[in-house]
């Protein structure tokens, strides 16, 4: 997110976590003077989350003193071992080709706090729109809770969680009025459509 009003509408609507993006080529950039300006109305018990792609470990680190970010997500080529120097948990994005590469990658994070799944589109690291195939998300038990990513809108997210059972789910350019722009009445509908899913699957 980019806005601060918005990031208190979500805020207010009972997220668990606001993603910035702080290091990445990508419309959704901010700058640290405005992550701050976020960090501010972000309250105790809601995970501030800072995005990379590619950047070194002092960029990281600057980032997390600047701004106070709670999590990393990593984005790019990163490794474990880069994630495990990081002063904050982490969570490892993986663009997913195929069920056997997903598999393969979700083994080489093995302290990654949580593994975020995002359909492959060549050239972009998220923010695509497109949405993940079934068959993509692994059949088999992995380490880490599995987050869904890539084209989740408040039309589809419903559906999507009775199919995938992920532990969360990442919203994005579903929302969007223009990159980094969200409409409200969508993030709304969104988080109810999300509440209601999740309610009902503890039910039965």
């Amino acid at each position: 997110m980019t806005n601060v009003a918005q990031v208190e509408h979500a805020v207010c609507l009972g997220v668990d976590a606001i993603g910035m993006i702080l290091q990445a080529n990508s419309p959704r950039l901010i700058s640290l003077k405005q992550a701050r300006l976020i960090r501010d109305v972000v309250p105790p018990f809601v995970t501030l989350v800072g995005v990379f792609v590619d950047a070194d470990h002092e960029q990281i680190e600057r980032s997390i003193d600047a701004v106070g970010l709670d999590i990393i997500q990593l984005h790019g080529l990163e490794t474990d071992a880069l994630g495990q120097t990081l002063s904050r948990p982490y969570i490892k994005a993986i663009r997913a080709k195929t069920a056997e590469q997903v598999n393969q990658d979700c083994a080489k994070f093995p302290n990654s706090q949580a593994i975020l799944l995002d359909p492959y589109v060549k050239g972009q690291h998220g923010g695509t729109g497109q949405t993940l195939d079934l068959d993509l998300w692994p059949s088999s038990k992995v380490a880490q809770p599995l987050i869904l990513a890539g084209g989740l809108s408040a039309d589809n997210v419903a559906m999507r969680i009775r199919q995938f059972s992920p532990f969360a789910v990442d919203l994005n350019s579903g929302l969007e009025i223009e990159p980094g722009i969200k409409d409200l009445s969508l993030v709304t509908k969104a988080v109810e459509q999300i509440n209601s899913t999740d309610a009902y699957l503890r039910s039965h």
